[in-house]
């Protein structure tokens, strides 16, 4: 009996073993395979405008953006960012109320209806596109009022039923926790801290993932809540990729003149992304910032700080910077901080050959003419093939009044300026546009 038990504790023994190494492989295999997948290049495409028409017409723009998915994917995008997807009192969907309608044949949203979205994702994700949702909850409409205040939160689809408890103190007569972050005033702010609105969100985003089949989440407004709270949603339903909002002012002086030193606004960003223990991404807003900047007055000596470093987020956290020209929000109809238009193709030549993750905006793409289409797309198949990526090693060989150069991983050559710079024999152009050369070692 003894040597019986014996051989069965040996057995399990073995057992345990094989099973343990096969595990550990296994995880071994996930991880080199998640570094490999870190260190491709990702593009952002942001695959919507302020107005979500097609000619004119309202309601089929998911249908509208299905017919561009294989062109999409031709020139190299990876990620897709869909504009926010639920009913509100906004048609462009942010100023939320029912979280869960996502529109219906015959009641849609500004975008389409919740069967037309899914198939969009879908057709996305045949060919290996990432589908971004965007999140509003910094803030939510009211279905009912209570004493005259818009507080009480019982929409058709009777989830996330909330009362003026989900609210930050004294906003909306809410009785919550004091608000963490900016006020929104024209929309009740949601309390973070409450453990019901936790629950909620996270059960809204998990259906957002495993219903819907988004992967990746972009946080509205982050500058409205603490940080701290993105994590706790981002750690509860782990999305592929997230990004944040965090759109502050920046520093100008008595003349409204960009001040050289931004430390503090991409202080300010890198904050949020810390909160977060750099989980998720932010927008890369001191970068645009400079950028338009430089662009406009050929000041490309903006393009260096003091540490002989790109000087916006990509500068101090390359992997976490998400660059961008032009959004919704400061580009398109609404143009609250527009790019000049005659330097956008040259700033695209800047972050599509730059570290972080950059973005190409609907409106640029597809609203400015064939020319910058082509030119665009010539950029992003470039970083494609060539490797660029978020971590991709720069050094800034000149950064002056009228020429910018830097070399990409030592094999790409980047020439910004109206000045000519004089290479060896060694570099040779491959890509050109208005003030903008991209040269190759041969």
């Amino acid at each position: 009996m003894k040597l019986k038990a014996l051989y069965i504790l040996a057995l399990i023994i073995l057992i345990n073993t094989v099973m343990s190494f096969s595990i550990l492989d296994k995880m071994d295999k996930f991880k080199k395979i998640h570094q490999f997948n870190e260190q491709k290049p990702q593009i952002l495409f942001q695959a919507f405008t302020w107005d979500a028409n097609v000619n004119g017409k309202k309601g089929v723009w998911y249908k509208h953006l299905k017919t561009k998915i294989k062109e999409l994917k031709k020139a190299g995008i990876s990620h897709v960012w869909f504009p926010p997807m639920s009913k509100s009192v906004s048609p462009q969907g942010y100023m939320p109320g029912d979280y869960y309608d996502l529109g219906s044949a015959n009641d849609k949203t500004l975008y389409g209806s919740k069967s037309e979205l899914k198939s969009t994702i879908y057709e996305f994700s045949k060919l290996g596109i990432v589908s971004i949702a965007d999140i509003v909850i910094n803030h939510r409409t009211a279905s009912h009022q209570e004493n005259g205040v818009w507080n009480i939160f019982h929409h058709k689809s009777k989830k996330m039923m909330w009362k003026k408890w989900a609210l930050a103190k004294n906003d909306y007569e809410g009785t919550g926790q004091q608000d963490s972050g900016d006020n929104f005033i024209p929309a009740p702010d949601i309390d973070h801290s409450n453990k019901k609105v936790q629950k909620d969100i996270i059960q809204w985003l998990k259906w957002l993932k495993n219903d819907i089949g988004f992967l990746g989440f972009r946080f509205d407004f982050s500058k409205g809540y603490s940080g701290k709270y993105a994590k706790k949603y981002i750690e509860a339903t782990q999305p592929e990729f997230c990004v944040g909002e965090v759109w502050t002012d920046m520093s100008y002086d008595s003349s409204h003149v960009l001040k050289e030193n931004q430390n503090p606004h991409r202080q300010g960003i890198v904050d949020w992304i810390d909160l977060t223990k750099g989980q998720c991404k932010a927008f890369d807003f001191t970068t645009k910032g400079i950028l338009q900047e430089a662009l406009k007055n050929q000041e490309y000596w903006r393009l260096l700080d003091s540490n002989d470093l790109q000087p916006g987020v990509m500068g101090w956290w390359p992997s976490n910077s998400v660059t961008f020209i032009d959004n919704h929000d400061t580009g398109s109809s609404q143009a609250h901080w527009p790019f000049p238009q005659s330097k956008v193709l040259e700033a695209y030549a800047y972050i599509l050959t730059h570290p972080g993750v950059p973005t190409v905006f609907w409106d640029h793409l597809y609203l400015n003419g064939n020319y910058l289409k082509a030119k665009i797309i010539e950029l992003t198949r470039f970083r494609v093939k060539m490797g660029l990526n978020k971590n991709s090693k720069i050094e800034i060989l000149e950064a002056s009044t009228n020429l910018y150069v830097a070399q990409i991983n030592r094999s790409v050559l980047v020439k910004l300026g109206s000045l000519n710079y004089k290479t060896t024999d060694e570099w040779k152009i491959s890509l050109s546009g208005e003030n903008y050369k991209i040269y190759l070692r041969n």
